[in-house]
C-alpha cells in the first residue's frame, strides 16, 4: 500500500459504514512504517497533545520538555504566569537549547550562547554584531561599518508553538491554523465544571514502555466490552452492569459508572471527596479519552491520567499519573492511601497492557483484515477511527454527541453509604 493509499478515503470506507455495519480499521494503521510516517504529519502535527499538568511547572522559569511528532518542545512559564511553548531549537546554527527539565532565568544555547528570554525573545548574540563583546577584545571582533547592518535580534526569537491550558492540562498543537482547543474540547469543561481539576496536584507517576501501537492503547481505554474478562476485580469497583456512555459534541469519548462500588477487599478509597460536586457527581467516575492521547478516570476523590505517545508503529511510551485535590493532602495518612490507591491503578494498567500487547501480535497476521465492532459497546471506537480517519484525509471535523444521555441522575446518598464511599 502506498502513501497516497493512506491519503484516499477510498481506503476507509468500510470503516466509514455506520457502526452496526462497519469493519475497524485497516490492520496497517497498527503495524506500518509508512502509515505511521504519514499519521505523523497528518494526527499528530495537526492535534491537540497533551503534554503535561500545569501544576508541573509552578514557578517562573520552571522548564517542562515534551516531544510531539518527533519535535522537540520547551514549555517555559514566564513572568506573568503564562506557560509559552517553542521548538526546542536555537536560532543560530540548529542546536538543541535544553536537554532536560528544571529552572532558568534566561534559555540560553550550549553551542555559541545565544541567549533568549521567557517569551522567547532573543537577548544576546556573544560576540556576534559587536554584541556582548568583553571590553579587552574590542579592537579583535570590531567590524566595519554595515558589515552586519541587516541583522536585527528582533528578527530571531525563538519558533513559537501554541500552547492551552485545560482541567491544568498543557496542550499543544504545532498547527498555526488549527481549531481553538475550546472547539476540540467540545463540552467538556460544561460537564465537569463542578470538578476543580485545575487544582488537583501530581502525586505519583509510572512510565510504561508498551510494545503496542498508540490506537490499541486508546481504543482498549473506550469501551468497557473487555471489563468482565480482562478486569474482574475492577468490576468489583466500576461494575460492568453500571456503565454508561455520556459523550457530547467535541473530539472524546465518555462514558461513566454511576453509582460506583466501593468494595473494600478490593481497594479501599479513603480520600475526601472534591468539593463543590453535586450527589450524582460524588457516586460515580467518569472516563474520557480526549484525541489523539489523554485518557482520564475522573473519581469524586482522585484523577488518573493515561499520557502517551507513539514511539514507533508497534511502540507507546505511556505516563500513568495520579492528581488529588490540595484539601487531601493534609489528611493524616495521606501518602499510604495514595500509594495504596496508584498501586491498585497500575495492576489494571498491568492488565491492559497485556492486552493490547497481544492485539499487535494478533494485527501481525496477514489474514486478517478487520474485524466487526459490537455496536452497543464499541460505538466509542468506531468514533475513535473516524476521527483518525477524518485527519489522515484532511477533513477534520467535530462529531455531535450522544442524542440521549445513558447515565442516571442519582439521589443524594445515605449517611452510611458516603461514609463507605469516603
Amino acid at each position: 500500500m502506498t502513501t497516497s493509499r493512506y491519503l484516499d478515503p477510498v481506503t476507509y470506507a468500510a470503516t466509514r459504514l455506520p457502526v452496526e455495519q462497519a469493519t475497524t480499521l485497516i490492520p496497517d494503521a497498527y503495524r506500518c512504517e509508512e502509515f505511521y510516517r504519514v499519521e505523523q504529519d497528518q494526527v499528530w502535527s495537526r492535534s491537540w497533545v497533551a503534554v503535561g499538568y500545569g501544576c508541573q511547572i509552578p514557578h517562573v522559569g520552571d522548564i517542562l520538555l515534551a516531544e510531539v511528532a518527533g519535535q522537540s518542545l520547551i514549555l517555559v512559564r514566564n513572568r506573568t504566569g503564562v506557560v509559552n511553548c517553542f521548538h526546542n531549537v536555537c536560532r543560530h546554527r540548529g542546536s538543541r537549547l535544553l536537554h532536560e527539565n528544571g529552572n532558568c532565568k534566561v534559555i540560553r544555547c550550549p553551542y555559541h550562547g545565544w541567549g533568549y528570554n521567557l517569551n522567547g525573545e532573543l537577548l544576546g548574540t556573544p560576540f556576534f554584531q559587536g554584541l556582548d563583546v568583553p571590553t579587552e577584545l574590542e579592537n579583535k571582533f570590531a567590524m566595519e561599518p554595515g558589515v552586519a547592518a541587516s541583522f536585527c535580534r528582533d528578527d530571531y526569537p525563538l519558533l513559537s508553538v501554541r500552547c492551552e491550558t485545560w482541567a491544568g492540562i498543557l496542550f499543544v498543537n504545532l498547527d498555526s491554523e488549527a481549531m481553538p482547543l475550546a472547539t476540540w474540547l467540545g463540552d467538556l469543561p460544561q460537564r465537569y465544571v463542578r470538578h476543580p481539576l485545575d487544582k488537583l496536584q501530581l502525586v505519583r507517576r509510572k512510565d510504561y514502555t508498551i510494545n503496542a501501537n498508540w490506537k490499541l492503547v486508546a481504543e482498549n481505554f473506550m469501551e468497557y466490552y473487555h471489563l468482565p474478562w480482562g478486569h474482574p476485580e475492577l468490576c468489583n469497583i466500576s461494575g460492568f452492569d453500571n456503565h454508561y456512555r455520556s459523550q457530547g459534541p467535541g473530539m472524546y469519548t465518555g462514558m461513566c459508572t454511576s453509582p460506583l462500588t466501593n468494595d473494600p477487599n478490593t481497594l479501599l478509597i479513603d480520600l475526601p471527596t472534591y468539593p463543590g460536586i453535586n450527589d450524582t457527581e460524588s457516586q460515580s467516575a467518569y472516563f474520557v479519552h480526549l484525541f489523539p492521547n489523554l485518557s482520564i478516570w475522573n473519581f469524586p476523590h482522585h484523577l488518573v491520567t493515561l499520557l502517551f505517545r507513539p514511539d514507533g508503529p508497534t511502540r507507546t511510551v505511556e505516563s500513568v499519573d495520579m492528581l488529588v485535590h490540595p484539601d487531601a493532602l493534609e489528611q493524616p495518612g495521606v501518602e499510604e492511601s495514595i500509594s495504596r490507591i496508584m498501586n491498585f491503578w497500575c495492576f489494571v494498567n498491568d492488565q491492559d497492557v497485556n492486552l493490547v500487547e497481544g492485539i499487535q501480535h494478533g494485527l501481525q497476521s496477514r489474514a486478517y483484515h478487520g474485524g466487526r465492532m459490537c455496536f452497543k459497546f464499541e460505538e466509542p471506537v468506531h468514533r475513535f477511527q473516524n476521527w483518525l480517519i477524518d485527519m489522515m484525509t484532511g477533513e477534520p471535523r467535530i462529531p455531535s454527541g450522544d442524542e440521549v444521555e445513558e447515565a442516571p441522575i442519582l439521589k443524594p446518598a445515605r449517611a452510611d453509604r458516603i461514609l463507605e464511599m469516603t
